[in-house]
């Protein structure tokens, strides 16, 4: 299969996986709001920061690594498996011993047994996450999806089912475990017969890759102490509860991205790091990436704007309109967010986990700060921080990163970006002119709908537009 058709492949399958695991996720958390508190969400968003961010330190980047490495050997593999396994496990007993310490920080008893039961997630995640980069690495989306799919399912109904039998916010660590357990170990018995890790460590095989995967560790742990802080400020500032507010709006908000952007980036990346010495192709398929992803995401956070009210209305209850305000601010904020997420894969195919470090290094001096004095301001002041700063950063962001990896100029990278959000913004002010006067909420949110969809249809194909081309020339 050639790297174009591998590609595809990857795109479809990825998108399958992807679709339905964030449509099973949101009915999920559409049931579960109707017999959980605002504090259990609140609660289980505590602990997915402390395990989210310990699992960087288990993967030290070396997921990355072996993907960017053309050619690594069996003995490399044995050892940076036996390296994981190693990390996993002392993780886990770090997390176990610290669970008492994380309570007590947020004035939460609750949290300590709740954190130690998920930090055997560390030990059952590294005997299968090797096996998932390997896939990853060959373009065998079609392995990834179906686990994904499996194990998502095992989870869905492990946490509806105990929601229902009134076991509250345990009903969500009992169904991460589910997952976690299905997931590693079908990746672990698929994943023997493509390699099996011989009793072999030595320091010297890895060496150059630790040093990479190091970098790259900074990095996303920077980057993910930066998009967590809302949640880790929130959950102390203002309480469990607030939290559970506004973990709602930003679980749901986030939910389009993540069904899209991985659908492109986990492709993508494999494929820039097989031309990462070709500058021009390497530029293209980055430009290309954004402008995909901006086509799809901004149009869709935009309707999530305009409809926050009748969709919180809708899945969660009236218990839950405090969510609106912030799910909208949020919208915002996830389409400029999506336009930036491309650029891990770009650092990554060339080489260049050192530039996130620094880059994600300089954004940790202004990310808690401002968050911090937009909590002032409640919630929405949170919100509205995270908006602020990713506008402020969009242009440094691709003077220092984008431009130096890909030579991409300032005008064709913006003008991907620019142009699918004017013509969603477009679409969606024809849209509200075509429903404002409808007083039926269902009806009006289905004629908005369908308006701004045929609006934006149609704009796509007036300006023969990137997305609308490339569908044009893969279906013509």
């Amino acid at each position: 299969m050639t790297l174009r058709n591998s590609a595809i492949s990857g795109i479809k399958w990825t998108g399958i996986s992807s679709i339905f695991v964030a449509i099973l996720q949101l009915v999920q958390m559409a049931i579960l709001a109707r017999y959980l508190a605002p504090t259990d969400f609140g609660l289980m968003a505590i602990v997915m920061v402390v395990i989210g961010f310990s699992s960087l330190f288990m993967d030290m980047g070396i997921s990355s690594a072996i993907i960017h490495r053309q050619n690594i050997t069996h003995e490399q593999l044995s050892s940076l498996y036996w390296l994981n396994i190693g990390a996993g496990l002392l993780l886990a007993i770090f997390i176990y011993l610290l669970a008492p310490t994380i309570a007590m920080f947020y004035q939460e008893s609750t949290l300590t047994p709740l954190v130690r039961l998920l930090s055997f997630t560390f030990i059952v995640s590294a005997i299968g996450n090797q096996y998932r980069i390997l896939y990853q690495k060959e373009l065998e989306f079609n392995h990834l999806a179906k686990v994904e799919i499996l194990s998502s399912l095992v989870g869905f109904i492990a946490a509806v089912y105990f929601a229902v039998n009134g076991l509250g916010v345990y009903s969500l660590v009992y169904a991460t475990l589910a997952k976690v357990v299905v997931a590693n170990f079908l990746f672990l018995l698929s994943g023997l017969k493509k390699h099996k890790p011989s009793l072999h460590y030595k320091y010297i095989d890895i060496k150059s890759m630790i040093g990479f995967g190091m970098f790259q560790m900074g990095e996303r742990s920077i980057n993910y102490f930066n998009s967590q802080f809302d949640t880790i400020l929130i959950g102390k500032l203002l309480g469990a509860e607030s939290l559970g507010v506004y973990t709602i709006a930003k679980t749901l908000v986030m939910k389009p991205a993540q069904i899209i952007n991985p659908i492109i980036t986990k492709v993508t990346f494999p494929v820039m790091a097989k031309v990462q010495d070709d500058e021009i192709k390497l530029r293209n398929i980055y430009l290309k990436t954004i402008n995909y992803l901006c086509s799809i995401n901004a149009p869709i956070y935009i309707a999530i704007a305009v409809l926050a009210e009748p969709v919180v209305l809708l899945l969660f209850g009236d218990k839950w309109l405090d969510a609106v305000p912030i799910l909208q601010i949020l919208s915002v904020y996830y389409i400029l967010r999506s336009t930036g997420n491309p650029i891990g894969a770009l650092q990554l195919a060339k080489g260049r986990a050192d530039l996130g470090f620094y880059w994600n290094a300089l954004m940790f001096l202004f990310f808690p700060v401002t968050i911090y004095l937009g909590s002032f301001y409640g919630l929405q002041g949170v919100a509205y921080s995270l908006v602020l700063l990713s506008i402020i950063f969009s242009i440094p962001n691709w003077y220092f990163m984008v431009r130096p990896l890909c030579g991409a100029k300032f005008k064709e990278y913006f003008y991907q970006i620019l142009q699918p959000v004017i013509i969603s913004s477009l679409s969606a002010v024809i849209g509200v002119l075509s429903f404002f006067w409808i007083s039926n909420m269902l009806v009006g949110t289905f004629v908005f709908l369908v308006t701004s969809l045929i609006t934006y249809l149609f704009l796509n194909i007036f300006f023969k537009t990137e997305s609308y081309m490339i569908i044009h020339n893969n279906f013509k």
